[in-house]
C-alpha cells in the first residue's frame, strides 16, 4: 500500500514553449490511518504548497481506491466500492488558488455512521491536483502540459472489529529475464487492513536442514486487495527443498504455506 502519484498528459497546440507545472506539493503524511467507534467523527488537516513563483490553482477531489496483483490500481468515483469511506467525509475548500510559495489548508471531516453492519476497515482517497491553465489564444505549436495528482490514502478502523485473513494463491517457480524466482499472490479475504510481515525458509528436503531465510518488505493489504509477492532463488544449489512461508499479521493471525521446490 503505497501513497500514489499520477501523472496526467494534456496535449495542446500553442505559441508558448514547453511548460511543466510540478510546483504543488503535499506536506506530511500521504496515508491518514484512524480508529473510530460508529457515530464518532475526527478531524484531519492536508497542507498543500506552491512551491513556484506563480499563482496556481488547486483541484481537491475524491475517488475510490482499488488494486490487485496485476500492478493495476483502479481510482473509481467515490462511494462505488462495499469498503469506502468516501460518503463520510466532508472536506472544504475543493479548490484553492494558492500563490508563489504559499501554503493553505484542507479541513477533513470524517463521521462514522451509526450502524451495526459497519465491521473493519473502509478507506477512499483524496486526489490534490494542480491545474495548468490553458491560453485559448495561443495556436500553432504542440505544447506539453504536465499535471501531477497526489492520491492520499484516508482509513478508518471500526474500532478493533474485523481481521485480516489471508489466502495464498497461485505459488510457484518462475522464469523472468534469465532468473529464477518463487512467486505467489496474497488476496486479503477479511474484513480488516493488514500489513504481513512475509518470509520463505528454505529446508533440505532430505536432511530437514535449514538452507536460507528470504524476507520481503512489510507491505499493507486492504480487504478484497491482493498483492504478488517474490522471492529471487539464483545462487541457491540445485536440489530438492521444502519451502515455509509465514505471513505473521503483526498481532493477527500468522498465516503459512508449505511447498515443495525442485531447482
Amino acid at each position: 500500500m503505497k501513497a500514489a502519484r499520477i501523472l496526467v498528459l494534456v496535449l495542446t497546440i500553442s505559441l508558448l514553449p514547453l511548460f511543466v507545472n510540478a510546483g504543488i506539493q503535499v506536506l506530511g503524511k500521504m496515508i491518514y490511518k484512524n480508529t473510530a467507534q460508529k457515530g464518532e467523527t475526527y478531524s484531519i488537516v492536508i497542507k498543500v504548497n506552491n512551491r513556484g513563483y506563480d499563482d496556481q490553482e488547486v483541484h481537491i477531489y475524491q475517488t475510490d481506491y482499488l488494486y490487485d496483483y496485476t500492478g493495476n490500481s483502479f481510482y473509481n468515483e467515490p462511494g462505488t466500492h462495499a469498503r469506502s469511506n468516501a460518503q463520510w467525509i466532508n472536506y472544504s475548500p475543493k479548490t484553492i488558488i494558492l500563490k508563489g510559495n504559499e501554503k493553505q489548508s484542507v479541513l477533513l471531516e470524517v463521521t462514522v455512521p451509526q450502524s451495526d453492519t459497519l465491521v473493519g476497515t473502509f478507506w477512499s482517497l483524496i486526489m490534490v491536483e494542480g491545474i495548468t491553465p490553458i491560453d485559448p489564444n495561443a495556436k500553432g505549436q504542440l505544447n506539453i502540459h504536465e499535471s501531477i495528482r497526489t492520491a492520499i490514502q484516508i482509513v478508518t478502523n471500526i474500532g478493533n472489529t474485523g481481521t485480516g485473513e489471508l489466502e495464498f494463491q497461485n505459488p510457484g517457480i518462475v522464469t523472468e529475464d534469465d532468473k529464477l524466482f518463487f512467486d505467489f499472490v496474497l488476496l486479503n479475504t477479511g474484513q480488516r487492513l493488514i500489513s504481513p510481515d512475509v518470509s520463505m525458509e528454505l529446508f533440505d528436503a532430505q536432511t530437514g536442514e535449514s538452507i536460507k531465510v528470504l524476507k520481503a518488505p512489510r507491505n499493507g493489504m486492504y480487504p478484497t486487495t491482493s498483492t504478488k509477492w517474490r522471492f529471487p532463488l539464483d545462487g541457491i544449489p540445485k536440489k530438492t527443498y521444502k519451502a515455509v512461508i509465514v505471513a505473521d499479521g503483526a498481532g493477527d493471525d500468522v498465516f503459512g504455506l508449505e511447498y515443495t521446490l525442485e531447482l
